[in-house]
């Protein structure tokens, strides 16, 4: 990603943090010993974790325009 902006790079924080506490649970660093499902959850993790903020920036957004709608 060229340039990310400060939503993009705390989505990527965040799918980081997940990525990490997934890869904790697993007790397996070496990603070559995963099993498909394993590789398979960890995008899972790490795509939704993604997304999840980019979801929570934007409700955050849309919440502050309607108040200033409301005033």
């Amino acid at each position: 990603m060229t340039d990310p902006n400060e939503c993009e790079v705390q989505a990527m924080a965040n799918a980081s943090d997940r990525a990490g506490e997934y890869i904790d649970s697993l007790g397996k660093t070496d990603m070559a010993t995963w099993s498909e499902e394993e590789w398979t959850r960890f995008i899972e993790v790490v795509c939704g974790g993604y997304v999840d903020r980019l979801c929570e920036l934007q409700a955050q957004v849309n919440a502050a325009l309607e108040k200033a709608r409301a005033a």
